[in-house]
């Protein structure tokens, strides 16, 4: 497992996830540039805030161990899931058209982040092209990740609505190069529940179900896969689809 104090202590130069977040594409002088912008932050204990609804927006922030959900409160007035940040993402953009941050970010696990100004991170990037390339790739991918989570709701059943989750989970392990089929989850089942628009009663039957069927296991946040032929064909994974798991 991910040791979140060595995260701590690395530098852009130094840490595993610089091909994933800013530093991808930048010489090594640039990314010494990059590096004096950022701000390592104590790590954050399961259910510990990185940000509120409504509170003003000023930096963004690199996940580099642990994770996020990431939640609104509607009319309802019952928290609405509407992501999730793993090791790698950047979280906080959605702020950047309205000044403050219009979602709440709450820790899954313990966490730790790379907070960077964006005042400061957008002057680099006019000096940077590449980086400035990485700043509109990342707003793309805010865009893609609603794109999968509307497909995702569309879906008519509980199986295969988990099932593509579960792939899209699993597609995200292997951009990091991590093991795209035994990894660690530390999501709760009402979590996922929101994000799917599904009870937790539900999925935790189909999970079940999954187990029986020897497709996949999902015990003390460890979930590993067996059977990721059968996962694809639950899914019903479209071209369409296949191209937002790349992404």
């Amino acid at each position: 497992m991910v040791n979140p104090i060595s995260l701590f202590n690395a530098s852009c130069t130094d840490c595993g996830l610089k091909k994933l977040c800013f530093p991808l594409g930048l010489d090594k002088g640039d990314i010494l540039r990059l590096d004096a912008l950022v701000k390592r932050k104590p790590a954050l204990q399961k259910g510990e805030a990185l940000f509120h609804v409504g509170q003003p927006f000023q930096a963004v922030y690199a996940v580099r161990a642990g994770g996020f959900k990431v939640s609104t409160v509607p009319a309802s007035g019952e928290d609405k899931i509407i992501g999730f940040y793993l090791p790698g993402d950047i979280l906080g953009v959605d702020a950047l058209s309205t000044g403050t941050h219009v979602s709440t970010a709450v820790a899954i696990d313990t966490t730790t982040v790379c907070e960077i100004p964006f005042s400061a991170l957008e002057r680099l990037s006019l000096q940077i092209p590449s980086l400035n390339h990485q700043l509109l790739a990342l707003m793309s991918k805010e865009l893609t990740d609603e794109r999968m989570h509307a497909e995702l709701l569309s879906r008519k059943g509980a199986e295969e609505r988990l099932a593509l989750f579960i792939l899209w989970l699993s597609e995200r392990q292997s951009r990091r190069g991590f093991n795209a089929l035994d990894f660690r989850l530390g999501l709760l089942h009402r979590d996922v529940a929101l994000y799917l628009g599904l009870t937790p009663e539900t999925v935790s039957r189909v999970l079940a179900r999954f187990a029986e069927d020897d497709i996949l296991s999902w015990r003390n946040k460890q979930l590993n896969i067996s059977n990721l032929h059968k996962l694809h064909a639950l899914a019903g994974v479209n071209e369409s689809v296949q191209q937002c798991l790349r992404a």
